[in-house]
């Protein structure tokens, strides 16, 4: 009985595949699945046999072969993505070969060069995970906050799924499944791989390139909070925006005027430093300023010097190029070359004396303040006007002022005027 059943099943084959070989190259998909269907049912035959006898085997060896010589006529009509879809939708012990036709035709011309999309996927994907990895660290150094986290969720999972389909046998499988749907023939399933790869490192290197403008952002939204008075807020985007972009000048400046405020001088003359060396005019003055009150006047007065020449050559704003004058004044003052001190002085009050230069700087009354004493040191009888102005616009907020403020208070008064600030 088992023995007529194994005898049925293979004449039932035999059928199958004389009727593939009769149709030639007008086979069908029905014929195909005929002489799949007829194979299975002597494979379920076998199981059931304890022993074949060799007229039974020849036969069956036969018609596998000639089944193995179809595959290239059967792999026209069946493409490699319809056999993944039937074994996908039947449950298949390994060893059904018969179900896998497309691994017996003669390899595509294309298919030479797989293992250079191959190389060339990895060699991709590793770099889109230096790139993610170099992405990440700079948005979450010192916290990333809602911002810097939503901006790398997205980079991240594309990066890690991408990195699964290629190192696990879920995501392999699950990445060839989504190729079958989009219908990407066999033969050029690794160029697709690898297609989506560079898709993948373009999309990262666009975000890395656009870190600098993402940090000018935070950077902005430093100085805003800055003006506001937040200036915990502001220290963080500061700190933000260098993560992102080390060569930001501004917001190196913007952080070390911040530290000025807070006192801590070396943090500020640290950032004042790096923005210095980005040529910020802006640094130079107030590094500057820093060394005038550690009485480093020389290491200042270079910092000046060079501050006008950057000034001039990037026509910074006026209020700029009164602060590098008036600081120059001083440091000229503290040297004792008091002709300089008065002529650059005097080019600073120049600048203030525009009205609506004046409203943006805040200490129009220190050059005064300074060219007073120079003045005196000179014995020119005008130095008690100096002092006068000294005290109309000076401000007790600023610490330079302050101290200056009280002497010419002083020396107004030993002249028998009062000091009045201008408006009252």
């Amino acid at each position: 009985m088992i023995n007529s059943q194994l005898d049925t099943t293979l004449e039932y084959y035999k059928t199958a595949i004389d009727r593939l070989k009769a149709a030639g190259t007008s086979i069908d998909t029905e014929q195909v699945l005929e002489v799949l269907n007829a194979r299975n049912a002597v494979q379920v035959a076998l199981k059931d046999v304890t022993f074949i006898s060799t007229s039974r085997l020849k036969q069956l060896l036969e018609l596998d072969a000639e089944l193995r010589k179809q595959a290239g006529q059967i792999n026209k009509v069946i493409k490699a993505e319809q056999f993944a879809l039937w074994r996908e939708s039947i449950h298949l012990p390994a060893e059904a070969w018969w179900w896998k036709l497309e691994n017996l035709a003669p390899p595509h011309k294309w298919n030479s060069l797989d293992w250079l999309w191959k190389g060339l996927v990895v060699a991709g994907w590793t770099a889109n995970l230096s790139l993610l990895i170099n992405i990440a660290t700079r948005f979450f150094s010192g916290g990333a906050g809602l911002l810097g986290a939503s901006a790398v969720i997205l980079p991240s999972i594309l990066a890690l799924l991408q990195a699964s389909s290629e190192l696990t046998k879920a995501g392999k499988e699950g990445f060839d499944k989504l190729l079958v749907k989009l219908n990407i023939p066999q033969h050029l399933q690794e160029e697709a791989k690898l297609g989506s790869t560079l898709l993948m490192t373009i999309f990262l290197l666009g975000f890395w390139l656009a870190l600098p403008s993402i940090a000018e952002l935070y950077n902005r939204n430093g100085l805003n909070n800055y003006q506001q008075g937040k200036l915990g807020a502001a220290e963080q985007d500061y700190l933000k925006a260098i993560s992102l972009d080390a060569d930001n000048a501004d917001a190196h400046y913007n952080l070390g005027n911040l530290y000025e405020d807070l006192q801590d001088f070396e943090k500020a003359r640290k950032h004042y430093q790096i923005a210095v060396g980005s040529d910020v005019p802006d640094a130079y003055n107030n590094l500057a300023r820093l060394y005038i009150q550690d009485k480093k006047y020389s290491q200042a007065r270079a910092l000046l010097q060079n501050g006008l020449v950057k000034a001039n050559e990037q026509n910074s704003s006026p209020e700029v190029r009164y602060s590098l004058f008036k600081n120059l004044g001083w440091v000229r003052f503290e040297q004792g070359r008091y002709e300089e001190a008065q002529q650059t002085l005097q080019a600073a009050i120049g600048i203030a004396n525009n009205p609506e230069v004046a409203k943006y700087i805040g200490n129009t009354g220190a050059a005064h303040c300074i060219l007073a004493q120079v003045m005196e040191r000179q014995k020119q009888p005008t130095a008690l006007e100096q002092w006068q102005k000294c005290c109309e616009q000076g401000s007790t907020l600023n610490a330079d002022e302050d101290a200056w403020l009280h002497l010419a208070q002083q020396k107004l008064k030993k002249a028998g005027r009062v000091c009045k600030k201008a408006g009252n």
